[in-house]
């Protein structure tokens, strides 16, 4: 691993060189042999975009997971924090490799647009280097020190590597948020304002909704390495030992997701915003269909969060007594789903165009209902891990008014969605609108509100009886791998859709996309390439899997 730290800095000083180095030049496009200029340029940025993700998440869940142990004085989680930091190491090599390789064919197939962005953030782009040189140096003494340092001061180390990350991902997002949404430029493109153009109107909701999906996407993604330790694990202490890692993996990520739906809608509003026509595109012109197929995909990470949790329940002492509630929260997420997942304007035939909209997805279609169908489902997954929580646990007596309290306010959650959507069908375009934020904005509270009365209801309660560790069927663990695959579909697909939001601009409405390629891909060529994008990376994250594995057993004997 130590010569990954030379590889590492070379080919960031390297790409360093090409990025600020480069001469002006007057050819705008050149072509790439038989995939094309923009997919090649669009594969290598995606992956590494995907592994970024994973470089960042990583550290602030191992942080925080540390940290627990250091104040619980628990080498449980110490343990388990060094679980997910191992992967790290061999995920900023291959990151800094496809950065590199990203810079490099962006330069040299669009000369102009890389040309022009690097002169308009040529400061930040200095920046940006030295971050990602600091963050890296830090990231290899927090790994490898940890076991010398002072378990407080090592604590301090890796509250640093998460600023130095985070801060990278600002620097990245102000390039790409201008794209979408420049601002301090004139029409001609000429810079006016470098700070306007940094914090333009999509720069700090780009920022919140990427570091939340980062968090749940490196979740998701070491409860799926944990799950593949679990199915090859030789010993019940390794079992034990890696679902609990993919219990508290997949515990990370889907109280990050719930978090997404509210953070992309605020990104949605900043885009209509700038511009309406380009918001009109995004939610409801050429670019809705995604978002039926992401309502298709995040069904399947919710439902599979969901099953997995409810297997759980078969090795929790006491949890018969909530078994019951499984198929009614299966079924409502199935509903809500298949709420949000129907379409505006669908035709199956020829013979139905023309006669407008269909009676039924006429009335799904619009915003009102998926925005209840999404609060909705939002609750279902709550439900569940409550009931995970109280299953293993006795409630103290005296304690019911917390569980009157958190029933209170499900059922408000539950009658106000019902209530607006009911008045949404009823009242004019402009207050439904108004009457969805208003539902939208009521859920945040709502949330914060049910987890605080089932943290006052549980707190300092006992165990019915002991976790049984280990003991789960192996469906579970595949369950937590299908939701890492379909994790991994959702962010190529949205990272597709903020692009195409642009349509034919490289910078909207400043730099026009003039190339052979410009314009928005087909749905079905998309789908393909962000199919072809899932398995390339499943297929590195796997290798990284293996030789993370591989060198665990080599230096512990067989045990980590």
């Amino acid at each position: 691993m130590k010569k990954a730290i030379g590889y590492f800095i070379v080919v960031v000083l390297v790409a360093a060189a090409y990025f600020l180095g480069k001469e002006p030049v007057v050819e705008a496009y050149r072509e790439f042999p038989l995939i094309g200029a923009r997919n090649v340029v669009w594969i290598l940025a995606q992956l590494m975009l995907l592994f970024a993700a994973f470089i960042l998440a990583v550290p602030v869940f191992a942080v925080i997971i540390e940290a627990i142990g250091y104040f619980k004085r628990d080498e449980r989680y110490d343990r388990l924090a060094r679980d997910f930091a191992s992967l790290l190491p061999l995920a900023y090599l291959v990151t800094a490799l496809l950065g590199a390789l990203f810079s490099v064919m962006s330069f040299s197939l669009y000369p102009k647009f890389m040309g022009y962005m690097a002169g308009i953030f040529r400061p930040t782009i200095y920046i940006f280097f030295g971050l990602v040189f600091l963050e890296t140096v830090t990231l290899y003494i927090w790994y490898y020190t940890w076991d010398l340092l002072k378990k407080r001061n090592h604590l301090l180390l890796g509250i640093v590597l998460n600023v130095l990350g985070t801060l990278v991902m600002f620097v990245g997002n102000a390039w790409t948020s201008f794209k979408t949404s420049p601002a301090g430029v004139e029409v001609s493109g000429n810079l006016l304002s470098l700070s306007s153009a940094i914090f333009n109107y999509t720069f700090w909701p780009l920022n919140l909704h990427r570091f939340v999906a980062n968090v749940s996407f490196g979740g998701f993604i070491c409860a799926a390495y944990a799950a593949y330790r679990f199915l090859s694990a030789r010993t019940p202490e390794e079992k034990a030992h890696y679902d609990w890692m993919g219990y508290n993996g997949t515990l990370i990520g889907v109280v990050t997701t719930i978090l997404l739906p509210f953070i992309g809608y605020w990104f949605g509003i900043e885009m209509y915003k700038f511009n309406e026509q380009m918001g009109i595109t995004f939610m409801g012109g050429a670019l809705s269909k995604i978002w039926l197929l992401q309502a298709l995909v995040i069904a399947v990470i919710f439902i599979g969060t969901c099953y997995y949790f409810w297997l759980r329940m078969d090795r929790l002492p006491g949890a018969e007594r909530y078994r019951k509630y499984i198929p009614y929260l299966s079924w409502a997420l199935i509903i809500a789903f298949a709420v949000w997942s129907a379409p505006r304007a669908w035709v199956s035939s020829l013979e139905e165009m023309g006669r407008g909209l269909h009676p039924i997805y006429g009335k799904l279609g619009i915003m009102a209902p998926k925005i209840a169908a999404v609060n909705i489902a939002v609750l279902c997954v709550i439900l569940t891990f409550i009931l995970n929580r109280r299953a293993e646990r006795q409630v103290p007596p005296g304690r019911k008014i917390y569980t009157y309290l958190q029933w209170s306010v499900i059922l408000l959650v539950v009658l106000l969605n019902v209530a607006a959507l009911y008045y949404s069908y009823i009242v004019p375009s402009a207050t439904r609108i108004r009457i969805s934020i208003a539902t939208f904005l009521f859920m945040v509270p709502a949330i914060g509100m049910i987890y605080l009365m089932d943290g006052l209801l549980l707190r300092g309660s006992e165990r019915v009886g002991e976790m049984q560790w280990g003991n789960v069927p192996p469906r579970s663990q595949y369950g937590l791998i299908a939701v890492a695959v379909s994790n991994v579909w959702a962010m190529a697909l949205l990272g597709y859709g903020r692009a195409a939001a642009r349509l034919n601009w490289h910078v909207y409405g400043v730099m026009e996309d003039t190339s052979r390629h410009a314009g928005l891909p087909a749905m079905g060529e998309a789908t393909l390439i962000i199919s072809f994008l899932t398995l390339v990376f499943i297929g590195l994250v796997s290798l990284i899997f293996y030789m993370t594995g591989v060198t665990g057993r080599e230096v512990t004997g067989g045990e980590r």
